[in-house]
């Protein structure tokens, strides 16, 4: 294998697939990432056994040829240097790289023992625009469980509608649903038997991190077959192990209506948050949050031994009776900090037997936006 490449677009390149590289010493080789050529085109991949990336680019190539090489040098290399262009030539079992001002030789293990990474199937079920998708995976990503014995809490789950799609996530304590319309159906014979048998999967909650990192602002191609999910742009391609379970029914434990109604500015309720988790010191970061007949606003407050206690008052349009509620103040802040949570105001709807808190985001024209919920769990004092 010999090759040349301008150096910024290796070095985008190796980010792209290092991440997903396996740290375990038992499989060496999966610490490797894969250099081959392709078609006239450069193919870095890397692979965890769970799911699987490869970056095409752009490169001279003149002679054909693979091997793996540790990500560790290959990418310390590249971070460090500033030529413009590097070539590459593979020496026996080394890939010898050289700039204007640089050589090193970085021995590889043979790519024949490198894991067979399946090919994306050629007909996508369906395609949907990288901005729309992303912006929805920020979101969804903040109540995804980690190293939950649950596996598929541990992912997100993938619903299929008419023209649209559903994500939601849930650690057990919050939820986070967001429909998504306008895909692309392209192959509706295949989407439509696959939706007759299945009409969900749950996705690794990293596979989607993966998508959010490589998608530019294009299309993303999606596929699902035999347990794995295919995403594919002009650039990138992803294999991901799908998570077998039942996820859970969430619908089921939503209230059917709310009785209390709060529509709050999200900059001060997350300000007022943020001064009360300074000074509550539970496990739970507990803040309160009530309201009076006496007065139409929001009382947000916490109190510990040790550090002291606070009361914020945030003027807020209050429909209902009085209640007061606990809360969890990370899953407050967290939600609110979310990329679907840009707009000035929210809306808050309870009741008052301690079920389920639902935030919904107000748009510019006093609209609610109907296609996000972001609900938390109160804290339930026994």
């Amino acid at each position: 294998m010999k090759f040349t490449c301008k150096t910024i677009n290796l070095k985008e390149g190796i980010s792209k697939v290092e991440r997903i590289v396996s740290k375990q010493t038992t499989l060496p080789i999966l610490g490797n990432i894969l250099i081959s050529s392709e078609k006239g085109r450069l193919v870095l991949a890397a692979t965890n056994l769970e799911i699987a990336i490869k970056v095409y680019i752009g490169a001279k190539i003149e002679k054909e040829g693979s091997i793996t090489i540790p990500a560790r040098i290959i990418g310390g290399f590249l971070n460090t240097i500033k030529d413009e262009v590097v070539s590459g030539e593979l020496e026996g079992a080394e890939l010898k790289i050289t700039t204007e001002n640089h050589k090193i030789k970085i021995k590889g293990i043979d790519a024949k023992d490198f894991p067979i990474i399946p090919d994306v199937p050629d007909e996508p079920f369906f395609s949907i625009q990288s901005k729309k998708i992303n912006k929805a995976i920020s979101g969804v990503l903040v109540s995804v469980a980690h190293n939950d014995t649950r596996q598929e809490l541990n992912g997100v789950l993938m619903k299929f509608k008419n023209k649209g799609i559903t994500l939601a996530s849930t650690d057990s304590f919050r939820l986070t649903e967001i429909d998504i319309k306008g895909i692309k159906v392209i192959d509706e014979t295949n989407f439509e038997t696959f939706k007759e048998k299945k009409n969900s999967i749950i996705i690794p909650a990293l596979a989607l991190m993966e998508v959010q990192r490589i998608a530019r602002d294009e299309e993303i191609n999606v596929i699902i077959e035999q347990n794995q999910l295919f995403i594919s742009t002009s650039e990138t391609k992803i294999v991901s192990r799908l998570i077998n379970g039942n996820y859970p029914e969430y619908k089921q434990v939503l209230p059917k209506k709310f009785d209390i109604e709060l529509e709050v500015e999200k900059e001060k309720l997350t300000n007022a948050v943020k001064i009360a988790s300074l000074v509550t010191n539970s496990q739970n970061g507990e803040v309160n949050f009530k309201n009076t007949k006496e007065l139409d606003a929001l009382l947000i407050t916490a109190q510990s031994m040790d550090s002291g206690d606070n009361l914020s008052e945030i003027p807020t349009k209050i429909k209902g009776s009085e209640f007061e509620i606990l809360f969890n103040c990370r899953f407050i802040l967290e939600g609110l900090a979310s990329v679907l949570f840009d707009s000035e105001k929210v809306l808050i709807k309870l009741n008052k037997q301690k079920s389920p808190v639902m935030f919904k985001k107000i748009k510019a024209k006093g609209e609610i936006d109907e296609s996000f919920s972001y609900i938390i769990m109160p804290i339930v004092k026994s």
